[in-house]
């Protein structure tokens, strides 16, 4: 964890001119400023810190980071990334039912949609809503509430949000398997046109984990290996390993699509989508 004794605010001479972009993931957190009225300006990293996985302590960690670096609490229009494996995407229409539904109709509402697969407080389950769908997801106990506390008026996203609002413009005239890499672990969207078929997120140990979830997916959905895209994004030495490996058997592999300003950095995906966006 980084010594407050030595930490430094970076001389900011209007807040309402940057956008605070925040990450966290559970082994770690890093924060960015943005400069919106000048885009020549170099994009500048508050810090980024990296802790081994322990849920536990993790909300614990998060508190410390923000504490820490007061200048995460100055008037800037703040985005929050949530990278997180529980994920859950519903059907908009499923929601819908909620303002017409009598109380014998068979209706769940978001937190029992929600734990169905993963298992979360309703008070910990966050929302992102796109034109046809939900995004239902969570991190750790407390942090939305910590979020709301400390950093009034964020604007969170899952990370798998922001992909899938991206991928899906992306359209092609056959299906498409996103697979952005992490340390660690990667996420997978497959899309029909602009229909999402799947979005989740694995871990791995070796390439060849990835090239099984690949497989996997295409087996599941019945995606035939000679008209499928899939595309790779992520840690460059490991997705060109698994392109080779993935080129063996599949006829269409390639690296995703992005705009220069994400495709060339370093930046975790998310990060930078929300970056180029404006």
């Amino acid at each position: 964890m980084e010594d407050t004794s030595t930490y430094r605010a970076v001389r900011i001479d209007d807040t309402a001119d940057w956008r605070l972009i925040i990450h966290i993931s559970r082994t770690g957190m890093s924060a960015f400023l943005k400069n919106e009225e000048d885009p020549m300006e170099p994009l500048i990293n508050l810090f980024s810190d990296c802790w081994a996985r322990d849920d536990e302590s993790l909300l614990r960690r998060i508190e410390t980071v923000v504490y820490d670096h007061p200048q995460l609490l100055d008037d800037f229009s703040t985005e929050i990334i949530i990278n997180t494996e529980k994920a859950l995407w519903i059907p908009l229409e499923k929601l819908d039912l909620r303002e017409d539904a009598g109380e014998e109709a068979d209706y769940r509402d978001e937190t029992d949609l929600f734990n169905v697969v993963y298992k979360a407080e309703e008070e910990d389950i966050f929302a992102d809503e796109l034109p046809d769908k939900v995004c239902l997801y969570t991190l750790v106990p407390g942090l939305r509430a910590f979020i709301r506390r400390t950093l009034p008026g964020a604007r969170t996203w899952c990370q798998q949000t922001l992909a899938v609002r991206r991928f899906a413009d992306q359209v092609a005239d056959m299906p498409r398997l996103y697979v952005d890499i992490r340390e660690g672990e990667a996420d997978y969207y497959a899309f029909d046109g602009r229909k999402l078929l799947l979005s989740t997120t694995h871990g791995w140990r070796d390439k060849m984990d990835m090239a099984y979830q690949v497989f996997n997916m295409c087996d599941i959905w019945k995606l035939d290996p000679s008209n499928t895209q899939v595309m790779l994004s992520g840690k460059r030495d490991v997705r060109s390993d698994l392109m080779g490996i993935l080129r063996e058997h599949l006829q269409y592999v390639m690296l995703t699509m992005l705009p220069s300003s994400v495709s060339k950095s370093e930046l975790p995906l998310a990060v930078g989508l929300v970056i180029a966006r404006r």
